[in-house]
């Protein structure tokens, strides 16, 4: 099995590079001393929602490394990027879309290659100030491919996630369950995250989703616009 180095190496380089940045970020001399901010960042929108006044942000930008555990005894874990982007559209209304990619080895030899996409909407609708309810829907697709493999995956799916955002202005905590179809075989993954928000735009996060054919577990950087 590989080990996932490389998310440590990554994780140093981000605690720097958010250390300058905290350093730096206007909106920190905006924090008051009730534990709020004015504007922007990870205490989300002002005013009156659409769903109501959401604390979150839904404006971001993530991307790390991933520890890729196929469930298949002829391939070999192996580590691989991943990225996401949410876009508001209006207040906790958004778009999303998101990829993944790895190239795992056979066993037995041979290389393959891993790539995945999603695109969908949500919307988060906040209950009192440290919880959102959130429902996601979209489509996704998933490839496993390579010589000599005769157990390939390609397919498309649909898929609904209902999933909580919980936390303040320093921790959050996401935790959801996607059920997805493919060719009228239903598949359910549990994802769960953390995260650590060292200014209001800049967080540090923590990853692991948990399906049937695939363990993914990660660690990354998020931008919030």
């Amino acid at each position: 099995m590989k080990r996932p180095a490389s998310l440590l190496v990554f994780a140093s380089v981000s605690v720097l590079s958010a250390a300058t940045a905290f350093a730096q970020d206007p909106y920190w001399n905006d924090y008051d001393s009730g534990g709020s901010y004015d504007s922007g960042g990870s205490s989300g929108g002002n005013g009156k929602g659409l769903f109501g006044t959401s604390n979150f942000s839904y404006g971001y930008f993530d991307g790390g490394f991933y520890f890729y555990d196929f469930d298949n005894e002829d391939v070999d874990n192996s580590n691989g990027f991943g990225g996401s982007i949410s876009i508001p559209i209006v207040d906790s209304f958004y778009l999303k879309g998101g990829l993944n990619f790895s190239s795992p080895d056979l066993k037995d030899g041979g290389d393959l290659d891993y790539f995945a996409w999603k695109a969908g909407a949500g919307f988060g609708l906040p209950i009192g100030g440290l919880l959102d309810i959130v429902l996601e829907a979209g489509v996704g697709h998933q490839k496993l491919e390579g010589d000599n493999f005769d157990d390939e995956i390609d397919g498309t799916s649909f898929y609904v996630t209902p999933w909580l955002r919980v936390g303040g202005d320093l921790l959050e905590a996401n935790a959801g369950v996607t059920f997805s179809n493919v060719d009228s075989d239903s598949n359910v993954a549990v994802d769960l995250r953390g995260l650590l928000h060292l200014t209001p735009s800049v967080s540090l996060f923590g990853e692991a989703i948990l399906a049937e054919e695939l363990n993914r577990y990660g660690a990354g950087l998020r931008i919030e616009f």
